[in-house]
């Protein structure tokens, strides 16, 4: 079995392949690295392409386009380290049925995580009471400590990462309500405290939590108009995309303090040392980190799949077509 790793050589690579990860995948297969230091084009990587059976990708690594995958006499698996696969595979891969896999609900299950702590965190005010600690005050009752329990939470799409939020939230007596158009009837039928709920119903909930892929159709869906449904006091997250939410709009309604935010996601990133988001106390920021972080278990969820593919079992983190076609771009 031939692979070939197009994630070219450097820190980036080396996070999500350590030696004991990359000693793995070289006891498997015939393994060619990109050891160039540089990310290949799309000519380059067409140039080496043929005689490959599996490719494996991460970010940064070019689209497999129809010109790839003519040349790509061998290839019958598409590996990505990262979630998305929508500018990595392309029409032509599914045309040709080349099998694609990523660690999408791999790094999903540690994106929800990450929200479930960050909300935690808000409501039972950990960040200010810390800080407070460290200055010598030790005075609780100056700040609202609340609880997630009795909340209401509207979820904004759902996806992989929606659903294991959704596990986590079954400790809570919490009531969830999704707005996601594209999910079946039944997608809810194994969480008894959630309903299904038009757009406006999800933003007049106590938290609001952002989970709807990145596309044509949903950058811009919550402007002002839509940011306005959010009440007072209540709480709104996005570790999705920055992009999905009118930036102008959402600095307005801080500015106003008439709600806070959780943000892990930015118009620009990194997000510039000047940017008026890093002056407003009730936004709450970390660097895009929710589940991109955490690279080893990724890369082994993929490696998981290449063996998988190797002898003949189905796959278990396979990205059909019809997900594809809704995934961030």
């Amino acid at each position: 079995m031939n692979v070939l790793v197009a994630m070219p050589d450097g820190a980036l690579r080396e996070d999500f392949f350590p030696p004991s990860t990359k000693a793995r995948l070289e006891s498997i297969a015939d393994v060619t690295w990109n050891e160039s230091g540089e990310e290949w084009s799309r000519a380059e990587l067409r140039d080496r392409i043929r005689g490959v059976d599996v490719c494996v990708t991460g970010w940064g690594c070019p689209q497999l386009d129809a010109a790839i995958v003519e040349r790509a006499d061998d290839l019958e698996l598409l590996a990505h380290t990262g979630g998305s696969v929508a500018t990595i595979a392309s029409e032509a891969v599914y045309d040709a049925g080349i099998a694609v896999v990523s660690a999408n609900d791999v790094m999903a299950e540690y994106v929800a995580e990450h929200v479930l702590g960050a909300i935690l965190t808000h409501v039972r005010c950990l960040g200010e009471l810390d800080a407070a600690m460290h200055r010598g005050r030790t005075d609780p009752d100056s700040y609202a400590v609340g609880s997630l329990h009795g909340s209401t939470i509207g979820l904004v799409g759902l996806g992989t990462i929606g659903r294991f939020l959704l596990e986590h939230l079954r400790s809570f007596d919490v009531a969830v309500r999704v707005y996601d158009p594209y999910i079946d009837d039944d997608a809810l039928e194994d969480f008894p405290f959630v309903t299904r709920a038009d757009l406006e119903t999800a933003l007049s909930s106590d938290i609001v939590s952002l989970h709807a892929a990145r596309t044509p159709e949903t950058i811009g869906m919550l402007d002002a108009e839509e940011l306005a449904r959010i009440p007072d006091g209540a709480l709104f997250v996005n570790t999705a995309r920055a992009e999905l939410v009118v930036e102008d709009a959402l600095l307005d309604e801080l500015r106003s303090g008439r709600f806070s935010a959780i943000l892990d996601v930015f118009h620009e990133e990194p997000l510039p040392d000047d940017h008026e988001l890093r002056d407003l106390e009730n936004a709450f920021l970390t660097p895009h980190v929710g589940g991109s972080q955490i690279r080893p278990p990724l890369t082994e969820s993929v490696i998981d799949d290449i063996e998988r593919y190797r002898d003949g079992e189905p796959l278990e983190h396979e990205i059909p077509r019809s997900a594809w076609t809704l995934m961030t771009r």
